[in-house]
């Protein structure tokens, strides 16, 4: 049995080099490696539970066994994703990636282990429809050389064969074979097939792959080829594997589908039907979803409007029993089968569903637009690359002369652009100083007027008048802030990390007396910020003044919560509320809104404090509300933790 296991093992180590740790335990991680290999399509939940046991193996006994470790992870990050769990494989990929980046000189194989973790993580990206993300990592693996150091080595045809296979998906799935190389790509993989040889697992892969290009271009009877093949290496001993037999199940229905001939409908929807069940049987919500969606869809194809409804009906009563994934596009076809199928019981429910199709539709074509922007822009690249090269060769006698008008005419043109954009960059100035001017004028008159009726009635009592006078003192500090920040030699900010919870203290004292019958709570808080505390103070004790002035009765609660690298504090008042119109203007000072309104220079300077913040952190600050008519206003300002 020992002996096994170092053959099995020095098969799978087979492009590796020798690493200086001992060799039996070496023999021992590159053992279960194996194994969890074999099993990464058969079985992802062994795949996943033999890495764990070769991660403890190492960190007990071989900790310099980088090698191990990271084909460990790489194993678990594909188990992962054939489960659909992205956050799990995106978490082993970040390891992949932290450990190639800080112990590369104690590897082999690292060049081509980060290959195949960039590979799944293309995987990843493109299941969330991100095709220009999942292409920029496709183009980076192809022109770095290393799936051509070492041909015939185990891991770098895997990782090949895994290549091929991401770029069909992407073209033939996610761009929907729109990009017109891909009867090249099909070519050129079936010329280098040959020598891809992995195991049987990768065959069926590459040939699904293979059969669903074909398909895609329109050439089914080819698609059925590789049907076969795979139907030939499923019969093997020891070759069958519920996942590729449900894919080319539900592969050869397609395919004869669109080929005429004998093949009855009903025999087609049976291959649907068993390529679901067997996917179901599999476990992975991805594939389910797939195989639910391509079922239904054939079925209502063929007046089968049962069949369609007792299969979404199915995946609907245990959709709620998966953890959450993203398919965008598979979700796009589910929700127009679900529409067309007639299955809503209530007309709310269709408009659901014609929603969440719409926003999944505008993703995707933000997304293609994105791939499509950058396909133009690697295209022009390519052009100007090959145009530069044949002017070199038809000119090289002028070359000299033509690199020193080249880089005159370069520096004239830096020289022009540096003028363009100081130009245009006074001009924003002067023109952010007359709008400063403009909305001055206008927002003073909006905030100071109703006090200076309240001070020319005649029948305004001393308290009142105090009252009125204190509020006008406050607006004309806001505007003495705002104004501070708006021109360039105004108010510093004073960048530092803090407890938010002196800011919560040093506001407390601050703001205004609630009134009978208001409850003004802190919530207490452990969490940093980073930004000017006195900005926020002012910004925070606005926002608070704010929420006071329009909350009869009730509370007013002030509270942060982490999110990732960032804090999130809301000011939540039961008040009397906001229409969308009023939400909308809130912040804007191009915007007018009735007298009484929340709108004023308390809330532009809370604007201006939030823009400095991003200007200066570059991480995403904002400021925003939610609020219901009656129901009270919830003011919420994200900050750099």
């Amino acid at each position: 049995m020992t002996t096994l296991v170092l053959l099995a093992a020095m098969l799978f180590a087979g492009c590796q080099k020798q690493v200086p740790v001992d060799p039996l335990r070496r023999s021992v991680v590159d053992g279960l490696n194996k194994e969890a290999f074999v099993n990464r399509y058969r079985d992802p939940d062994s795949c996943i539970a033999v890495s764990e046991r070769a991660l403890r193996y190492i960190a007990d006994s071989l900790p310099e066994y980088v090698d191990g470790e990271l084909r460990a992870r790489n194993n678990m990050a594909f188990a992962y994703y054939q489960m659909s769990d992205a956050a799990e494989a995106s978490a082993m990929l970040d390891h992949v990636d932290k450990i190639v980046a800080l112990r590369s000189p104690t590897m082999s194989n690292g060049d081509i282990e980060m290959v195949i973790s960039q590979l799944i993580r293309a995987r990843l990206l493109q299941r969330d429809c991100r095709i220009a993300d999942s292409y920029r990592l496709l183009y980076h693996i192809n022109h770095s050389g290393v799936l051509e150091r070492s041909r015939g080595k185990l891991l770098y045809d895997y990782a090949q064969a895994e290549y091929y296979i991401t770029m069909l998906v992407l073209n033939y799935h996610y761009r929907d074979g729109k990009d017109g190389d891909v009867r090249t790509l099909l070519s050129e993989i079936e010329e280098q097939r040959p020598r891809l040889k992995v195991d049987y697992a990768q065959d069926m892969a590459l040939n699904y792959a293979l059969a669903y290009g074909w398909q895609s271009a329109g050439e089914s009877t080819k698609a059925l080829d590789y049907c076969d093949d795979n139907f030939d290496i499923l019969e093997r001993p020891g070759a069958f594997c519920t996942y590729h037999y449900a894919n080319t199940m539900q592969m050869m229905a397609s395919a004869l589908k669109g080929i005429p001939g004998p093949t009855s409908p009903d025999s087609v929807l049976d291959l649907y039907d068993a390529a679901r069940e067997a996917f179901f049987e599999y476990g992975d919500p991805y594939q389910m979803l797939g195989g639910v969606t391509s079922t239904a869809r054939y079925a209502l194809l063929i007046g089968d409007t049962l069949k369609a409804h007792e299969v979404l009906s199915e995946w609907r009563s245990m959709r709620g029993t998966w953890k959450p994934f993203s398919a965008p596009k598979m979700e796009v076809g589910y929700f127009d089968v679900l529409i067309r199928s007639r299955l809503a019981s209530k007309p709310d429910e269709v408009r659901t569903w014609y929603v969440h199709r719409a926003e999944l539709q505008d993703y995707i074509a933000r997304n293609e637009r994105e791939d499509f922007a950058l396909q133009q822009s690697l295209s022009t690249a390519q052009r100007r690359s090959r145009w530069m090269t044949y002017t070199a060769i038809g000119f090289g006698v002028l070359a000299v002369i033509l690199l020193a008008l080249t880089t005159l005419l370069w520096i004239a043109a830096l020289r022009l652009r540096r003028e363009k954009r100081q130009l245009e960059a006074a001009k924003r100035r002067d023109v952010e100083r007359i709008a400063n001017v403009e909305t001055t004028l206008s927002v003073l008159r909006h905030d100071v007027s109703p006090f200076m009726g309240y001070l020319n009635s005649p029948d305004l009592t001393p308290e009142l008048r105090d009252e009125v006078l204190q509020q006008l003192l406050r607006t004309f500090d806001n505007i003495k802030n705002w104004t501070s920040l708006s021109i360039p030699s105004g108010l510093a900010f004073n960048r530092g990390t803090f407890p938010l919870q002196e800011v919560f203290d040093e506001v407390q004292h601050q703001v205004l007396s609630p009134k009978a019958g208001v409850c003004l709570h802190f919530v207490s808080t452990p969490l940093q910020v980073t930004g000017d505390k006195l900005l926020l103070i002012i910004l925070l004790r606005n926002l608070i003044n704010n929420a006071l002035q329009h909350t009869p009765s009730g509370s007013v609660t002030v509270a942060a919560q982490a999110d990732g690298e960032m804090v999130d504090i809301t000011v939540a008042d039961t008040g009397s509320g906001m229409t969308a119109e009023q939400v909308e203007a809130l912040f804007r000072a191009d915007r007018t809104l009735p007298a009484g309104s929340e709108h004023g220079f308390g809330l532009i300077l809370c604007r201006y404090i939030i823009k400095k913040h991003d200007d200066l952190t570059r991480r995403g600050c904002r400021i925003w509300a939610e609020s219901e008519v009656g129901r009270g206003t919830t003011m919420h300002m994200r900050l750099s933790s």
